[in-house]
């Protein structure tokens, strides 16, 4: 199609040409201006401009996220706690490292005497590893080639106990061996929990060892401290209680070599373990909660302890010695196989009770019973 726009002076609309000179100058100006212009499509530069404008905005929502993220990683995050039946949000710092359990001794006295516990707890040796195979993990601290940490007055033991069986820590007084982990693993070896609740598979073996060397931990057992059989479920748990207790003592992450009269990849328990070993992840070896410190003061009882629950919720129980259940609530600890601390006081009557706390069941009894832990406590 030609181009239409007129050219030229501008006609007199009256049909005269009775103008002003001035008039006329400015209506030939305005003629040639609209001469020279001519009309162009502007739909794809909006639609281009449009779609740069929607992408500047995905942008800074994108920004906007990561912002948000990096608040909740390096700061605070928001919980729900119940209590009492009422909810309540607390915060609860986050943690750029698995949590690891810092937690005193677990006794069956009435109140639970606490053994030192370092801030991570010199217990806190790697959080992630196979069963039976080689892995790494974060500790609070790893021991120097061929030195290993001595003197503690007590030292972290891990034993077997609930249903299914798990993992739970206490602390127990040190030996007279040269350094804590040896120390650690011959009190486990011993078999002594305070909890009678809990138990172990290996046997006593005084002589047991423990060394640092090449960057391993290596364990030095007679065979008859793993005679027995305890199927390979047991085994691989036995193992475990082993490398927790081991590590725990040395406060390192460097893999566990377990020998047995001085040989390599030994059978334990009727399984052959690898030949170096290292903690399995807390969650699946650990027990979901376990009470550190049970105190019966005048008309209450405070209990503390370490856990990890969906959502963070642990519930807990107050029974007395008819079995009567007098006490019973939610409380907040570790989420999601993530460990933290708890802790609760509940009003009683004087009266002698059974305190428990465990992880609900979340899968409406598809899963099975969720081990927990049981302390006794009088209560004036």
């Amino acid at each position: 199609m030609s181009d239409v726009t007129p050219s030229g002076p501008l006609p007199d609309p009256d049909g005269d040409d009775d103008l002003s000179p001035t008039a006329r100058q400015l209506r030939d100006a305005l003629a040639a201006r609209a001469a020279d212009a001519r009309p162009t499509d502007r739909l794809e530069e909006i639609r281009m401009t449009s779609r740069a404008a929607r992408r500047r905005s995905r942008a800074w929502a994108a920004v906007a996220g990561v912002a948000a993220v990096v608040v909740v990683g390096g700061g605070a995050y928001a919980v729900t706690q119940r209590t009492s039946g009422n909810v309540s949000t607390v915060a609860a710092s986050t943690s750029a490292t698995p949590s690891t359990s810092s937690v005193a001794p677990s006794t069956a006295s009435s109140t639970t005497s606490a053994a030192p516990s370092t801030a991570a707890g010199a217990s806190s040796a790697p959080a992630t590893a196979s069963a039976t195979g080689t892995g790494t993990g974060t500790a609070t601290g790893t021991a120097a080639t061929g030195t290993l940490p001595s003197g503690a007055g007590t030292v972290p033991v891990y034993w077997v106990g609930g249903q299914p069986a798990k993992l739970f820590r206490e602390y127990a007084k040190a030996g007279t061996a040269k350094d804590d982990p040896t120390n650690a693993l011959r009190a486990m070896l011993a078999g002594k929990p305070s909890d009678p609740d809990y138990s172990s598979p290996w046997s006593a073996d005084p002589s047991a060892t423990v060394t640092s060397s090449g960057g391993r931990l290596v364990v030095d057992l007679s065979a008859s401290a793993a005679s027995g059989s305890a199927g390979a479920g047991g085994a691989q748990l036995a193992v475990q209680q082993l490398v927790y207790t081991v590590t725990a003592a040395a406060g390192s992450d460097d893999p566990v070599e377990v020998r047995v009269d001085g040989k390599a990849r030994p059978s334990l328990f009727g399984t052959t373990v690898a030949e170096t070993l290292s903690r399995a992840p807390q969650a699946d070896v650990q027990a979901p909660a376990w009470i550190t410190s049970v105190t019966g003061g005048s008309g209450s009882v405070t209990v503390k302890g370490v856990g990890s629950a969906f959502e963070g919720t642990l519930m807990y129980t107050v029974t007395n010695s008819a079995g009567t259940e007098v006490a019973r609530d939610a409380v907040q600890a570790g989420a999601n196989g993530t460990f933290a601390p708890f802790s609760f006081t509940a009003q009683v009557p004087a009266g002698t009770y059974t305190v428990a706390v465990f992880a609900p069941d979340e899968s409406g009894g598809e899963a099975g019973p969720t081990a927990g832990d049981t302390k006794p406590v009088t209560v004036s």
